[in-house]
């Protein structure tokens, strides 16, 4: 006897919006660290030591490209900087992937 697999979905394992957001009320208000990330590069540290005020450390990150947003050293997002006012500000252009829980 072969057993066919059902296709329907199990309706106790498919979570609605309203019962996430509920289950995050509590936390709403928790403080959370983020990173934006301008870039990255390596140097020897006989590198590291000859820099001094004025010098220019070379990032592998093409200007205007995005920057990541990083949390718990995973990204999260990818934003442009922006100017508002006389600060700086990043607007979120992607989310890296919006199934994976923080």
């Amino acid at each position: 006897m072969s057993v066919k697999r059902s296709d329907r979905l199990d309706t106790d394992r498919v979570l609605s919006f309203e019962h996430v957001i509920g289950d995050l009320m509590p936390f709403i208000d928790t403080p959370f660290k983020l990173e934006i990330q301008l870039g990255q590069t390596r140097m020897s540290i006989r590198d590291l030591l000859d820099l001094e005020v004025g010098s220019v450390v070379e990032l592998k990150k093409s200007a205007g490209e995005p920057m990541d947003v990083i949390s718990k050293g995973r990204p999260l997002m990818r934003g442009e900087v922006t100017v508002l006012e006389d600060t700086l500000g990043l607007r979120i252009v992607e989310i890296v992937d919006p199934t994976r829980k923080v």
